[in-house]
């Protein structure tokens, strides 16, 4: 804690006044400890991917620092969107939106996948029915890392930038969580 308290000496000491001792006392639990400031190992990465997954490009550079760590590629369907079309709209439309979302998939896991194992990761591509948000939560759990869009689950929004799906997966996983 002698770092951190050197650096606010330095940097807010004179801002502060009498103050200071108070403001130290009550932000000290949002302060790092040195200990907090090593990176975690990371051996084993999910990525859950759907039709509004966005541009991963970005977030390859960063995937780019865990060579060697394995990686899940999840293309997930929501079951409940395909049978609420199967109800409306019969079983034949609803297979023939499951063969378009499946080509899709496939497309956006073989895109990822080529350049995630140009970086020397190892990869593994699935395809799972579910719910997407409680399914990403439970996946996660066995898993170092997550990488997730900030679209996954819905379109995102001036108004809503990151979709509720990821918002209900971030605060429930446990695991750390890079958000693109």
């Amino acid at each position: 804690m002698s770092i951190f308290r050197s650096l606010i000496d330095r940097k807010f000491r004179s801002i502060a006044g009498d103050r200071y001792d108070e403001i130290v006392k009550r932000y000290r639990e949002f302060l790092l400890l040195p200990e907090e400031f090593v990176l975690p190992e990371v051996e084993s990465i999910l990525i859950p991917l759907d039709r509004f997954s966005g541009d991963f490009h970005g977030v390859l550079d960063v995937l780019e620092a865990y060579r060697g760590a394995k990686v899940r590629l999840v293309y997930l369907l929501d079951a409940q969107t395909f049978r609420l079309i199967e109800e409306t709209l019969g079983e034949e439309e609803a297979q023939k939106l499951l063969q378009v979302e499946r080509e899709r998939g496939k497309r956006l896991v073989e895109a990822l996948k080529e350049s995630l194992e140009g970086f020397g990761l190892e990869v593994q591509a699935e395809e799972r029915f579910g719910d997407k948000g409680d399914d990403v939560i439970e996946m996660a759990s066995e898993y170092d890392l997550l990488v997730i869009s900030r679209s996954f689950g819905s379109e995102v929004t001036k108004t809503s930038p990151i979709s509720p799906v990821v918002l209900k997966v971030v605060q429930h996983v446990l695991v750390p969580v890079i958000v693109y």
